[in-house]
């Protein structure tokens, strides 16, 4: 396996689909005229990419810190437990380190780009998700060790996805948008939950102290039922208000994955077994929400490809 690909494989890129679909949504949402510039879409699609990846990679070296990936012996992989690029001594953490550093360069360096070619009220919302990014997993913040809060940071990361491919269609940043940027980043935070139910005793040991890690067990499915559940909130009150068009109700087509999975968690099911099967289908179901609420949109507005 050649350098490269091992650096490309640290980025953990099974997970970057997540960020494709959030750009996805602000583009159908983003009053699309019939020739979207099609360079610059791809560009900021470059740049949220590799905001994502610098986010994983530097997530891995804090965990190696904190100490919380070495003992993990309860990690469903590949989803949970990190990428193992550095516990396989695949990569120092010294490496890991400045790979992480020189992608959040790269992104930062393309983000200025890409707003001195469309608009610089993109800046803001650039400068908000390159600070939660450093602050989820780096001291003296570490957003990932203090409950909720990394599970906000996470939301908010997301929502600003939507957002920021939303304002880069029209120039503008729309309000509309947000109820339904904070719906997709609710649900991204659902993954980032359940994904962190196998690694609690290990994060317990190194006192990275997630959302999970402190909640009573028997109470891990409301937290897990509450993040889809304020999502279609916010995406019914968006349809209220004549933010999204009521087609993208075909969203709740993707409910019983929910369901599902919040049914095991209130029944105790908690173990590797279990969660090696919650998990893709919980990540499924997000995927599959954002598709859905992309389909919704385009049917109302009938968008020409």
């Amino acid at each position: 396996m050649s350098t490269a690909i091992k650096y490309f494989l640290a980025t953990r890129p099974a997970f970057l689909t997540i960020t494709i679909f959030g750009c996805l949504i602000g583009f159908v949402f983003g009053n699309l005229t019939n020739n979207p510039n099609w360079t610059i879409n791809l560009l900021a699609l470059a740049m949220a990419l590799l905001a994502h990846a610098a986010g994983n990679v530097l997530n891995d070296y804090f965990d190696h810190l904190n100490g919380s990936d070495l003992i993990n012996s309860n990690r469903v992989s590949p989803f949970t437990g990190g990428s193992r690029f550095i516990q396989l001594n695949i990569f120092q953490p010294k490496q890991i380190h400045q790979f992480g550093i020189l992608l959040l360069l790269l992104a930062t360096i393309l983000g200025l780009f890409l707003c001195f070619m469309t608009t610089w009220k993109l800046l803001p919302i650039g400068i908000l998700g390159v600070m939660l990014l450093w602050m989820y997993s780096a001291p003296p913040f570490k957003l990932m060790s203090h409950g909720v809060l990394g599970e906000i940071a996470i939301a908010l990361s997301w929502s600003l996805v939507v957002i920021g491919f939303s304002a880069l269609q029209s120039r503008v940043i729309d309000i509309e948008i947000i109820p339904i940027a904070i719906a997709y980043g609710l649900m991204v935070a659902n993954i980032l939950f359940l994904n962190q139910i196998p690694d609690i005793s290990a994060d317990k040991s190194s006192q990275k102290m997630t959302l999970a890690a402190q909640s009573n067990p028997k109470y891990l499915w409301i937290w897990y039922s509450s993040f889809p559940l304020c999502a279609y909130l916010l995406q019914i009150f968006a349809i209220q208000r004549e933010f999204a068009p009521p087609q993208t109700l075909v969203t709740l087509l993707v409910t019983p994955i929910f369901w599902f999975c919040a049914f095991k968690l209130k029944n105790g099911e908690i173990d590797q077994s279990h969660l090696r099967k919650m998990i893709p289908i919980n990540i499924l179901g997000v995927h599959l929400y954002a598709l859905l609420l992309c389909v919704g949109c385009i049917l109302k507005a009938k968008v020409p490809f």
